[in-house]
């Protein structure tokens, strides 16, 4: 039976408009190219820049292509995968690389969102971000089959989950304007919570940030007095210097660490937290000099703990006012705690990312405890948003009151409202 059109327009009857057709799996396919793109514009860089070390380096033995290897060795580093070498296992990721990682995914699948807007078709964002993310994870697993040697094997499954992982977030941030709305059996106070424990998280790395910036401005005399006794040379230092760049999202994990009281460790036996500092012989890394001094910490430095607490009430208080979450005051403190609870699950990833082994003996412990870490974030998150909720309750309460007085000699006027609405 054909339908009825309208005879003016050709439309379909009742005004109703043809919706964009839907991609076939002809229109997934590029999604596997875009993974393959966003893989090699980084991992071609990386490898250049090791070749560019291993020619200035005038006693270097390798040969390229296990110079190429170690360039594959620090991407896969960068997406979680430890690497076994001679006598250890090197497990901290460069998180610079990792969000390198995540931003040519991102620029990867947005070049495809615009192709697809161009046919005008409408956007799946479960089935791109999985064709994309399977795509870049078998990729990394690839990768981590081929290059390993006799001096360093990253761990194929660590490869592929990571690459995933990587991909996922990247691929996610770049389809999140076609996000779906999230499943109905999610309780609510999980997505009144998921806003601002993405807030909280991204707070707390900015503060981490700032401390190893204001560490770095005030040991910078030991920091270029490292470098100089290393005498890398002209292209020596300038890879020297780029690997503590790509390093600096790793130690902002460590100060966060810090900021939340925990600490870290620089190797086993040690800690470095505001409590006091107990270190032995460091790795030879400049950045390292920034360290504190050996010994306990001046009291002030415990104010650093108030800092996630602050930054709790400042995440809930500020989404609260844009979204307005529904229900009593119950509720409100449920999501507070979800909101501590997923902050520290958060946390705790990233303070697994940024801790692990870098070789053997003394060094196969470096970074902050994940689990420690992320526990702490997550209760002062907690406890800042739990006290948004009871002030913000309160503060209600006291502007909804209304006091009235009739003074005497006021006549027979109407009293006069003195505090309140």
């Amino acid at each position: 039976m054909s339908s009825a059109t309208s005879p003016s327009t050709g439309k379909p009857a009742g005004g109703s408009t043809r919706r964009p057709a839907g991609p076939t799996a002809a229109d997934l396919l590029p999604l596997l190219t875009a993974s393959l793109r966003a893989v090699l514009t980084l991992l071609v860089p990386i490898v250049a820049v090791c070749v560019v070390g291993w020619m200035a380096s005038v006693r270097s033995t390798s040969s390229l292509a296990a110079v190429a290897r170690v360039g594959a060795d620090l991407w896969l580093l960068g997406h979680g995968s430890a690497v076994a070498v001679v006598g250890g296992t090197v497990g901290i990721a460069p998180l610079g690389i990792t969000a390198l990682a995540a931003a040519s995914a991102h620029r990867a699948v947005r070049m495809w969102l615009r192709d697809q807007a161009e046919a005008g078709r409408d956007v799946p964002f479960w089935r791109g971000l999985g064709v994309f993310t399977a795509g870049y994870g078998v990729l990394a697993l690839l990768l981590a089959l081929v290059s390993r040697s006799g001096v360093g094997a990253a761990s194929p499954p660590a490869s592929l989950l990571g690459g995933c992982l990587v991909a996922g977030i990247g691929g996610a941030w770049a389809l999140r304007a076609h996000r779906p709305p999230l499943p109905v059996a999610v309780p609510g106070v999980v997505t009144t919570a998921l806003r601002p424990a993405l807030s909280a998280v991204a707070g707390l790395l900015a503060v981490g940030a700032l401390l190893v910036t204001a560490a770095l401005v005030h040991g910078r005399a030991e920091v270029l007095a490292l470098h100089e006794a290393l005498d890398p040379g002209l292209v020596g230092g300038a890879l020297l210097t780029l690997a503590q760049v790509l390093l600096l999202p790793t130690l902002a994990v460590w100060g966060l660490a810090w900021a939340t009281g925990v600490g870290f460790a620089v190797g086993t036996g040690t800690s470095v937290a505001p409590g006091a500092t107990t270190l032995d012989t460091l790795p030879t890394l400049p950045v390292l000099g920034a360290l504190p001094t050996l010994g306990p910490t001046p009291v002030l430095a415990w104010a650093a703990v108030v800092l996630p607490v602050l930054l709790g009430a400042a995440a809930w208080t500020l989404h609260a006012r844009r979204t307005r979450p529904a229900g009593g005051v119950l509720r409100r403190c449920a999501a507070a705690l979800v909101t501590g609870a997923l902050s520290g699950l958060l946390v705790a990833a990233l303070a697994a990312f940024a801790g692990g082994p870098a070789g053997h003996g003394r060094m196969s412990d470096l970074g902050p405890h994940a689990l420690l870490t992320g526990a702490a974030a997550g209760g002062e998150v907690a406890a800042g948003a739990l006290l948004a909720v009871l002030l913000g309750r309160a503060w209600r309460a006291w502007r909804g009151t209304t006091l009235v007085v009739t003074l005497p000699d006021s006549g027979d006027g109407p009293p006069r409202k003195l505090l309140g609405e």
